[in-house]
């Protein structure tokens, strides 16, 4: 009787081990009742392992544990990354990415709160394998008598029968009893892996028409700003717990660029990216074409293709990229064509850190102003600006200073700035919309009280925010937003399908790579 329990608590935590869910919004995980055709096919494999060889050895054990545990690996990041970021996760790609990810959300914590942090993840990670090791060789065991073996073999054999059953069979759905096996998704991030290495093909980008030449004359040598809000996704207009307490601040914003003379056309449309790489939505919008991976990304950098820059530049202008979230060179600001670029050494910002991003937008912008925008005598400007404030976590949030000059005065001063508390999981939908409401009304002090008065803004969002703050399962659209003083020009994007006012209309106008090429064709005057 002992023996049965011991191996009937075994399979179990063997199968809890495959099959749970995870606790959004968290990286936590639930336990779910199902089934794991991992565990059922191991189980077979073993037990006719076993029958042929006898009881296995040594190596036998620790490969099992092995391959065990990357399986729960594998299954911890399957349900975790889509609950957090929105999308399926590509290990090849991502993983890239994960030391800046981690230094980011660390980047708060002192050395104290690390190492136990550190401890703890270590802990769980021994208290883990520990109960795998147990488990196995508890399985292994039984395996080895002939009468548990059979009951084994079995009751995999039953499973395996269910749920080919059920498959075969509209009438009988097993889609709910079983687990999605880990296997399959090893096998096809491998499959992923050498289609973005060994077998990449980049006909795609390479055959794309290039974007259109304009005289940019219905601009009238007026400056552009293409400012990207970070995260700002149309689930701010879509999403009752989101639109409703923006609906004021949108509101606002209409009202008092109405009252300075600025009107405003919207339109939605689809980023080639979720939850996150901002950098892909940045140059599908320069390039024209859809970057909707890292791959198509590095091949991009590497051809002669013209960006929206270089056209701007083409026709006179002086092109400006404001990029305060850099932590590292940018080379890629050169292949746009970008003749001025400020990164945080160039800004010159002393202020208060900002969590990981450090500088204020509205800093950034300011100073911009000062050293390019209130210049006598300049060329007209194309400026870049990706926002960082409304960068997961959304905290800590600067304030917004009604007398920009402030920072003239004392960047250092903490009157000007003010960290916000600590944020946890569980506020990160608040401090969203805390964060959007500061890039509006950063938006809107500049609009009415510095910007020149023949510009044309183009303001949109990057990418939807990560699934840890609106769900699962949206669509990948994002607000688009254009703002001028001279109602023709706005009448000439509305035609090309912007709608009036702050709302986007709800259908999207298409792809963000999109943009770029409307824009040079719509101010285009031949």
């Amino acid at each position: 009787m002992l023996h049965a329990f011991r191996l009937l608590f075994a399979l179990f935590l063997l199968n809890s081990a495959l099959t749970f869910q995870n606790r959004w919004p968290t990286i936590g995980v639930r336990w779910a009742l199902e089934g794991s055709l991992d565990l059922t096919v191991l189980l077979l494999a073993l037990a006719a392992l076993i029958a042929w060889r006898g009881a296995p050895g040594r190596f036998l054990r620790w490969a099992v544990l092995g391959v065990y545990a990357l399986l729960v690996m594998g299954r911890y990041v399957d349900v975790t990354a889509p609950a957090l970021m929105g999308r399926s996760v590509q290990f090849y790609w991502d993983s890239q990415h994960l030391p800046n990810v981690l230094a980011m959300f660390t980047a708060r914590l002192s050395s104290a709160q690390l190492l136990l942090g550190g401890l703890a993840l270590l802990a769980l990670v021994v208290a883990v394998l520990a109960a795998l090791r147990w488990a196995l060789n508890t399985v292994l065991s039984a395996l080895t008598r002939p009468v548990e073996r059979r009951v084994v073999s079995a009751l995999a054999v039953v499973l395996l029968s269910v749920y080919t059953a059920g498959r075969l069979s509209p009438r009988l759905s097993t889609e709910h009893s079983f687990a999605l096996p880990v296997s399959a998704m090893l096998v096809e991030q491998a499959r992923l892996t050498l289609a973005a290495t060994v077998f990449r093909n980049h006909d795609r980008l390479d055959a794309a028409p290039l974007l259109p030449v304009s005289d940019l004359g219905r601009l009238q040598r007026g400056d552009l700003f293409v400012i990207f809000f970070e995260s700002y996704g149309a689930l701010t207009f879509d999403d009752p717990r989101f639109a409703g307490p923006l609906a004021g601040d949108f509101a606002a914003l209409e009202r008092e660029l109405a009252a300075a003379g600025w009107g405003i056309a919207s339109a939605r449309v689809e980023s080639s990216t979720f939850g996150g790489g901002s950098w892909l939505a940045h140059s599908s919008l320069l390039s024209g074409l859809r970057i909707a991976d890292q791959g198509d990304y590095q091949h991009l950098l590497t051809t002669d293709r013209p960006t929206l820059a270089r056209r701007f530049a083409r026709a006179g202008y002086r092109t400006v990229a404001i990029m305060p979230g850099l932590k590292f060179p940018w080379p890629e600001g050169r292949f746009y064509g970008f003749t001025e670029i400020y990164q945080p050494d160039r800004l010159a910002y002393h202020g208060p850190a900002y969590g990981w991003w450090v500088i204020p937008d509205q800093y950034s912008l300011y100073r911009i102003h000062r050293n390019e925008v209130d210049v006598a005598g300049r060329a007209p400007l194309f400026i870049f600006f990706p926002t960082i404030n409304s960068h997961i976590p959304f905290a800590p949030l600067p304030p917004y200073q009604p007398d920009w000059r402030n920072f003239d005065v004392d960047p250092d001063s903490a009157t000007i700035v003010a960290a916000d508390a600590p944020l946890n999981g569980p506020e990160l939908a608040a401090a969203y919309v805390r964060s959007i409401r500061y890039n509006l009304v950063v938006l809107s002090g500049y609009l009415r009280q510095y910007a020149p008065p023949n510009a044309l803004f183009l303001v949109l969002g990057d990418h939807q925010p990560p699934a840890v703050v609106g769900g699962q399962n949206l669509p990948w659209q994002v607000p688009a937003h254009l703002f001028s003083r001279d109602p023709t020009l706005l009448a000439r994007f509305t035609a090309a399908g912007f709608q009036p006012g702050i709302r986007p209309g709800p259908a999207a106008l298409g792809g963000i790579e999109r943009l770029g090429p409307l824009l040079l064709e719509t101010l285009d005057t031949r």
